[in-house]
């Protein structure tokens, strides 16, 4: 996987989990909301990283 695909995953990732962090230390997480929220963030960091794997001529 090459460096730049690689590094915006985990980046995106790491958002989130520091968001998701401060948000409970500031105030109340909804967990419902994270529940549903998660897989919609995989899915659009995923469709990102196929974005950017794809060949430009």
């Amino acid at each position: 996987m090459n460096r730049d695909r690689a590094a915006f995953g985990f980046g995106l990732a790491a958002i989130l989990l520091g968001g998701i962090g401060l948000w409970s230390s500031f105030g109340h997480v909804d967990w419902g909301f994270v529940r549903t929220a998660a897989p919609v963030a995989l899915i659009v960091i995923g469709a990102g990283m196929v974005l950017l794997s794809r060949q430009h001529h």
